[in-house]
């Protein structure tokens, strides 16, 4: 074998010697003619799809050539939570053992146990991909790695019966999904102009402007009380209410101080079963928007005074409203006519920052009966950014209440306080919060909210505990 590779390397080497000279005469002209050619068409190549590119970093990195654009952001969060319960809770839940049905299998859950909770957790590692294409498309993806609970979500409120969608989360515990896929938002866009744009995918639904602002542009390690329970009124809640459907949104004025949204949503969440394929659904749709003034200089969906000038006002106010008659099919079924609608403002001057929200709810028609059940949310929050300095001091006071028509219910309080310091804006910060929440009536009950840290071990008229958070942000 030796033999006969040694005879080829050979003979290939006397080859390429007898064939230099006649390079040198002026064949080399026509390997030249033929590189020249092929460099040509590959010129015409990159052409097509806008020449070599650029990248770089600008609030996310980024790869741009000719129409085309990729954008790639990242968002981790890096927590401690602990959950003091008052000294009389839990046991909350009339003690001895329970069974959740967790995909069609029934598993014991205890229900009598108690004491604080505490541990460090990533509720967030999150990955946003963006960009561009010709024609004035847009598109979006957020990938959600985090470990936000998903395991609890499913324990807790995965029960599998003739009428869900799948897991469900929300009142009425039928046709509506937890959107706890690693997919949490993906959409394509087309921008006809700064007015009119078209969406369409699984998009995030217009609601009250805490839900609005992105979870790394907020004052406190999470939302409110309040707007988590808003949250758990709409489709898809996680840590946003995400739905698959269309959008139409654009900005018009002078400044384009007005803005407005308008959705049309299958009503059932993010990652429910494809509608198409499932004949439990009646085909009902979903029906939102929502329309923002900027009165004063226009700040966004963001929370604070970071990007606020030293003396000088911001404001909005804005308005929303959800409709969704809630049904399911085979048996034909009445969930609810669900209607949710409120208002919200964010103020500011200097380093003064204010957001409130008022948010009213109606299920009519529960089950098919007479019966309603109205809901009630609100949220105060007041914040100051010492001008010159990296630190921030916010406080807040949210309610939500409950009440059927039948009897019972309540309403459930929370007074907040946190601390930022911001290495580099809201891009790299630390947020420590103080939440304490308390029942106020016999029959409050205390939401389960997997992003916050709230869990539901809580019922009836009194404290039922303090939930501190350390969070260390860092967003790319």
């Amino acid at each position: 074998m030796q033999r006969i590779v040694t005879g080829l390397c050979a003979l290939a080497l006397a080859v390429g010697m007898a064939a230099a000279p006649a390079l040198a005469d002026g064949s080399a002209r026509d390997v030249q003619a033929a590189l020249d050619s092929y460099l040509a068409g590959d010129t015409a190549d990159v052409a097509l799809v806008g020449g070599p590119g650029s990248a770089g970093y600008d609030n996310g990195f980024w790869i741009r050539g000719g129409d085309f654009l990729l954008r790639a952001n990242v968002t981790l969060q890096a927590r401690f939570e602990a959950f003091d319960y008052d000294e009389s809770q839990p046991p909350e839940l009339a003690g001895g053992g329970g069974n959740v049905v967790v995909l069609a299998n029934a598993q014991a859950v205890p229900q009598d146990f108690g004491g604080d909770l505490s541990g460090f957790s990533l509720p967030r590692a999150t990955l946003k991909l963006s960009g561009e294409a010709p024609c004035n498309i847009r598109w979006y993806m957020e990938l959600e790695f985090g470990h936000f609970g998903r395991d609890a979500l499913e324990a807790r409120l995965g029960g599998a019966t003739g009428l869900n969608l799948g897991p469900a989360l929300g009142w009425s515990g039928v046709s509506a999904s937890h959107n706890y896929d690693n997919t949490r938002e993906a959409w394509i866009e087309w921008g006809c102009s700064d007015a009119l744009n078209f969406r369409m995918g699984q998009i995030a639904l217009p609601t009250t402007r805490q839900l609005m602002v992105k979870p790394e542009l907020q004052q406190f390690v999470d939302i409110s009380l309040a707007s988590a329970f808003t949250g758990q009124l709409l489709p898809g809640y996680t840590d946003r209410n995400r739905d698959h459907g269309l959008m139409i949104h654009g900005a018009f004025g002078c400044n384009s101080e007005w803005s407005y949204m308008l959705a049309v949503t299958n009503g059932d969440g993010g990652d429910s079963i494809r509608n198409v394929l499932d004949h439990r659904t009646s085909d009902g749709l979903a029906f939102s928007g929502r329309l923002n003034w900027a009165f004063a200089k226009p700040i966004g969906y963001q929370e604070g005074a970071l990007a606020q000038e030293t003396c000088g006002w911001y404001g909005e106010i804005g308005a929303w409203g959800f409709y969704y008659a809630d049904r399911v099919d085979k048996p034909h079924a009445v969930i609810a006519d669900a209607t949710r609608y409120g208002v919200d403002v964010a103020l500011g001057y200097g380093g003064f920052s204010f957001t409130g929200a008022y948010t009213i709810g109606t299920d009519a028609d529960v089950g098919g009966s007479t019966n309603d059940i109205d809901y009630v949310a609100w949220l105060a929050q007041i914040g100051y950014h010492f001008p010159g300095t990296a630190w921030e001091l916010a406080a807040r006071a949210s309610s939500y209440d409950i009440d059927p028509g039948a009897g019972g219910g309540g309403s459930v309080s929370e007074l907040a306080f946190a601390i930022s310091y911001y290495l580099n804006g809201h891009g790299n910060k630390f947020t420590v919060d103080i939440s304490f929440l308390e029942g106020n009536d016999p029959g409050s009950v205390l939401i389960w909210d997997a992003y916050t840290g709230i869990g539901d071990y809580a019922r009836g008229n009194e404290t039922f505990g303090t939930l501190l958070r350390f969070q260390w942000q860092l967003a790319l």
